[in-house]
């Protein structure tokens, strides 16, 4: 027999939306949030340390816990005198009616993502081919079995080697040969597995769907694999950021339990299978006909996606269950495609070094590259490959999520109404920004904040350490709660209610992130005797490093000092070697060379790491000119 819950519910409203909810005592107010279908910024997965799920309580305080001090970290006392509360710490402990606010920049909205990247031509090679025949029928002197009579004809004509069969084209043949009166396509691997039989002739639509799984994002590219052409192309936000915006964060939940693992699992393949649909509609393509599904991601979203348990990732010594390409039935793990449809997992290197800095390398023609080449590929964990057609070196720098406008006061993703560009003249020490979308600001995400941090080098407003001045004389510049800020946009020409700043502590968080970039790249050429002069090209991939402004970037000593016209901006990288794969078999074994070759430096290992990163604890860093780099 069936029993009810009898937990006592609070009826949470949100009245400016004319929306509301009913949640069990002990949830918190981002639970409510989610419940009533708002999607709530939660980069740092509820546990109180981002403070970008900020509400403001209206009415019925009474009914949820007290202010606590992981709370004050990120509340200031005029936010608590106006009622601000971090809602993943702010828990209901009684039944009762409550009103909440939620402002603009809690809200998260439209992303911008990159889907584009460099791609290099390939011979058209794919995994999956599709074969016409036509077979002469049954009779009572040739009764012979459908699946002989097929295998026998194709390896007549098309000169096959010995063929299998999987178990479901085996259900649809006796069909399909009826139905196309003995005329059938059928779908066969490289490997000589026939995957899929259809009645009459679709030998003239063959395609395939590349997807890079990334931390923030999911991109989608929708291939013909008879013409190469890239049909149509899609990108969306990775909804498992709800349980963190870090990978850490992720594996930690999925570690629980097997329905934890699954439900993360779940989350990324629908995702996944949203992109499959939307290209497929665009292109005017039924999802049946694609065949053979190409992904890429960093070594806990290949895991995730494919349900493998990732806990001994985040574990020393960050052990991958396997690091060689993988291949299965599509449909196994839920992904839309025909029901014959491959899919082919790119190989990983190490713990933090994934699938998609295989396919960063493929694209980009670095183990080819006869002079020396540096890739950084920027995220969460940033991937550094540095080497040339002798040797690849490799490794992840922990650069967290700083630059995605975590941990920042008023950071956010790069959103519409997100300052994304800023200029301070040097002389007025005033500061233009542009915002994504030309609309009133709501927050500063990271390419804003790097040029942020750049310009107030430049002015002189910070030092070598990262100190912002207290002396300069203009009125952005002022101490609140102890510490210095800069203001960017005042609160006037904000969708928000209150000034965008930047603090002492985001130069703080900025300077940790960019010296793991930093310190990384200097691990690297230490590994491989190089100097910054023998790097002849420096390849940024990946949407942040798309969009951040190169000077501002050297400037704050997040790239090395390469001269501006060796950085190339690569894009999508990851998406583009998936795309590669998808139409060569070739590149698909060249990929697994790649990962067995590819030599990974642990820098948490690395004896001379610690130096490295307190030498790049400094803008840009400890041996720079205190004044500020020329633009050559």
């Amino acid at each position: 027999m069936s029993t009810r819950s009898t937990a006592p519910l609070a009826v949470v409203a949100f009245p400016e939306h004319g929306r509301q909810t009913r949640v069990a005592v002990g949830k918190t107010l981002l639970d409510a949030a989610h419940a009533a279908k708002f999607e709530v910024s939660n980069v740092c997965a509820g546990r109180g340390v981002c403070g970008k799920c900020r509400v403001i309580v209206s009415a019925g305080s009474e009914h949820l816990s007290p202010i606590d001090n992981l709370e004050r970290m990120s509340l200031s006392e005029q936010d608590i005198k106006q009622k601000f509360r971090i809602a993943c710490c702010a828990k209901i402990t009684e039944a009762g009616s409550i009103e909440v606010q939620i402002p603009s920049e809690s809200l998260t909205q439209v992303q911008q993502l990159l889907v584009a990247g460099v791609q290099p031509e390939v011979d058209l090679n794919p995994l999956v081919g599709k074969y016409l025949i036509t077979l002469s029928k049954p009779s009572l002197l040739d009764p012979r079995p459908d699946l002989e009579r097929l295998v026998e004809a194709l390896r007549a004509e098309f000169h096959l080697p010995e063929l299998k069969t999987e178990y479901l084209a085996l259900t649809r043949l006796p069909y399909a040969l009826r139905e196309g009166a003995w005329e059938v396509t059928a779908t066969i691997s490289k490997d000589g597995v026939i995957t899929w039989v259809e009645a009459g002739q679709t030998n003239g639509r063959l395609y395939g769907f590349a997807i890079d799984v990334g931390t923030t994002k999911l991109a989608g590219y929708l291939v013909d694999l008879k013409s190469a052409a890239v049909l149509a192309k899609a990108s969306v936000s990775n909804p498992q950021t709800a349980f963190g915006s870090d990978v850490i964060s992720r594996i930690s939940y999925a570690s629980k339990g097997a329905s934890e693992l699954a439900e993360l699992q779940c989350m990324v393949i629908d995702a996944s299978n949203t992109l499959i649909r939307e290209c497929c509609v665009g292109a005017n393509i039924e999802p049946r006909e694609v065949f053979h599904v190409v992904m890429v991601g960093n070594t806990a979203m290949h895991h995730l996606f494919l349900g493998i348990p990732p806990k001994y990732v985040a574990l020393s010594p960050y052990t991958p269950v396997l690091r060689s390409s993988f291949q299965t039935n599509a449909n196994r793990i839920g992904i839309l495609g025909n029901p014959g449809c491959l899919l082919s997992a790119l190989p990983c290197v190490a713990g933090f070094v994934g699938a998609d800095a295989v396919a960063d390398v493929l694209a980009t023609q670095i183990h080819k590259s006869r002079s020396m080449v540096l890739l950084i590929d920027i995220g969460t964990n940033t991937e550094i490959i540095l080497g040339d057609e002798r040797r690849l070196i490799c490794c992840s720098a922990p650069s967290g999520p700083a630059f995605e406008g975590a941990q920042i006061a008023h950071g956010m993703r790069a959103e519409v109404g997100a300052i994304e560009r800023v200029w301070i003249d040097q002389k007025t020490l005033e500061a233009e920004y542009s915002t994504i979308g030309g609309e009133k600001a709501r927050g500063v995400c990271g390419s804003g904040v790097v040029d942020a941090i750049a310009g107030m080098r430049r002015a002189g407003l910070i030092n070598l350490s990262g100190r912002i001045s207290p002396e300069a004389n203009s009125l952005r510049l002022r101490k609140t709660n102890g510490l210095m800020e800069y203001v960017l946009a005042w609160k006037e020409e904000t969708q928000t209610e209150h000034d965008i700043v930047i603090t002492q502590q985001d130069v703080e968080e900025i300077k940790l992130a960019k010296a793991a970039i930093y310190a990384g790249t200097s691990i690297l050429t230490r590994h491989l005797n190089v100097d910054t002069e023998d790097i002849t090209r420096l390849f940024v991939a990946g949407a942040f490093g798309t969009y951040v402004d190169p000077y501002s970037a050297r400037a704050i000593g997040m790239y090395p000092d390469v001269p501006l016209g060796r950085i190339s901006f690569v894009g999508n990288t990851a998406g583009a070697g998936a795309r590669m794969v998808l139409l060569s078999e070739e590149q698909g074994t060249e990929a697994q060379r790649i990962a067995e070759t590819m030599e990974y430096v642990e820098l948490a290992a690395d004896k001379d790491f610690p130096k490295a990163f307190t030498d790049s604890l400094y803008i840009p860093h400890r041996n720079a000119e205190n004044q500020p780099r020329s633009t050559g």
